[in-house]
């Protein structure tokens, strides 16, 4: 099985999680997931692993619609917003090697120069760490800045997840279905997803999940 965005029995990594994309929601819908992360901060064991990765899932699904608005806005109209933002506010040495970087590599945009091989060779560590901190900052305020050009695609990626939601919801009623070794396989694919989708914010071809679920459907019956 290989290694998972979110490991969520890392009390650490989920409330780290939950706050990267508290600025997705609603100011008064914040107030509960704030709370828990604060609970948890004192005190890991104050809440269950379980709920707290139920929490996790949760604000990974209602804010998907968002992340994936806003991902869709930089990789078209906003690539060039955040690639200013990014190299106004990291270090100017930071700065100036990503711009030779970029110009080295023809490279379009932030995502495409971060990807080059050359990158991992050329940015020290410490300054991918801080590049991913900026990055992040200044998607949150492009999406501060930019709500309104992005509420059609916001409503087209909640149409989305629903979608997807549908084909998850199918493939846990097949788990359901069944017992033993099949059950925690089919559990363990449905983590899969879950994790790509609410922690990575991808979207994942409707084709796929429905293969994987006529897939799942045509397995236990052979096995039946």
């Amino acid at each position: 099985m290989p290694d998972r965005l979110l490991n969520l029995r890392d009390t650490v990594a989920v409330c780290d999680f939950i706050e990267s994309v508290l600025g997705y929601l609603p100011e008064k819908d914040r107030k509960p997931y704030e709370a828990m992360v604060e609970e948890m901060r004192g005190d890991e064991k104050a809440v269950t692993q379980e709920r707290l990765a139920e929490m996790a899932r949760n604000i990974g699904a209602v804010t998907w619609p968002r992340r994936r608005a806003l991902a869709r806005f930089v990789e078209t109209v906003g690539s060039e917003l955040e690639w200013e933002g990014v190299v106004k506010n990291v270090r100017p040495s930071t700065a100036a090697l990503l711009k030779k970087l970029r110009k080295d590599a023809g490279a379009p945009d932030l995502a495409s120069t971060l990807k080059h091989p050359d990158a991992s060779t050329v940015l020290k560590p410490d300054m991918e760490i801080e590049i991913n901190m900026i990055r992040d900052e200044v998607r949150a305020d492009l999406y501060e800045d930019h709500q309104d050009a992005l509420e059609p695609l916001i409503e087209e990626a909640a149409s989305e997840l629903e979608a997807m939601k549908k084909r998850l919801k199918k493939i846990r009623e097949q788990a359901d279905a069944v017992s033993g070794t099949q059950q925690i396989a089919y559990f363990d694919k449905l983590a899969d997803l879950e994790d790509r989708i609410y922690f990575g914010g991808e979207a994942i071809p409707l084709e796929i999940l429905d293969a994987e679920v006529q897939f799942d459907a045509g397995e236990r019956v052979l096995e039946d």
